[in-house]
């Protein structure tokens, strides 16, 4: 049975050319950070991202049927499945990489989010970095802001990449809670741009927009919130239940969610 990193790899080549997948960077373990892009270079561009938090690794299934449907019409998208196969691969198959911090933390596997270093990579972005309120300092299954901003590699080629491809907007795919959040203390005209692109979105899928910071801190969105200026969305899939999900727990929210990117290039193309 292949393991999800091999189902990401094969779903991207099955979406696109086989040359046109490429990797964004390398995981604490050498691990490629995969990516494609598909439809047209001009035009308005995002970035679509899942499965930051390794308990979470199945969201990746739905980034690759969307990578999968993706029309291209008025722009384009990097697709992103797996920002992070190391602490998938430890969720999902008890794989420690010869490392004795994951060894010694195998009976948390279940519910582990961070990366192989114990860094919770959601945490770790330079966006109010360590002011989360469940930040912590000690590496762990979760909330590890880690050493410093984007000392965790996978973070760092996230950021970096983002930062290179300048997209117009991001998605970011967890689970559970069928919510979306949008907000990270933007300016009023920002605000009101991001808001009626979170209202259209979180109506086309069906789920509830959450509004306020909520004393998030050094996240992906936070990071393309308040560094890049763009509007950034979470969207957390499966309304309800307890980890770990099984890949087929994400069928109906992929199907809900397959058309999303090419919506947002849309929504996008109408604000200029």
């Amino acid at each position: 049975m292949m393991d999800i990193l091999e189902r990401t790899e094969r779903g991207l080549r099955a979406a696109a050319d086989a040359d046109e997948v490429f990797s964004i960077g390398e995981s604490e373990c050498g691990n490629p950070v995969l990516c494609v892009h598909k439809g047209r270079r001009d035009g308005a561009q995002i970035v679509v991202t899942a499965a930051i938090h390794a308990r979470e690794c199945y969201t990746a299934l739905v980034v690759i049927g969307q990578a999968s449907a993706f029309a291209g019409r008025g722009g384009g998208a990097y697709f992103i499945p797996l920002v992070n196969p190391d602490g998938a691969l430890f969720f999902e198959r008890g794989e420690t990489f010869g490392r004795e911090f994951l060894k010694r933390n195998r009976d948390m596997r279940r519910v582990w989010k961070a990366n192989a270093d114990g860094v919770d990579l959601n945490t770790n972005f330079d966006a109010n970095w360590g002011s989360g309120a469940q930040n912590v300092r000690i590496a762990g299954a979760s909330d590890y802001i880690g050493g410093c901003p984007l000392c965790a590699k996978e973070s760092a080629a996230l950021a970096e990449f983002t930062e290179k491809v300048k997209p117009q907007a991001t998605v970011s795919y967890h689970c559970m809670g069928g919510e979306l959040y949008w907000e990270f203390f933007q300016n009023a005209e920002a605000r009101c741009r991001d808001e009626r692109i979170a209202e259209a979105v979180a109506a086309r899928i069906g789920v509830k927009k959450i509004d306020g910071d909520l004393h998030s801190a050094g996240g992906y969105k936070d990071f393309c919130i308040q560094k890049l200026g763009i509007p950034a969305l979470t969207i957390e899939l499966i309304r309800s239940g307890s980890h770990p999900f099984p890949p087929e727990a994400f069928a109906a929210d992929g199907a809900k969610n397959r058309d999303l990117p090419q919506y947002l290039i849309e929504l996008l193309n109408s604000e200029t």
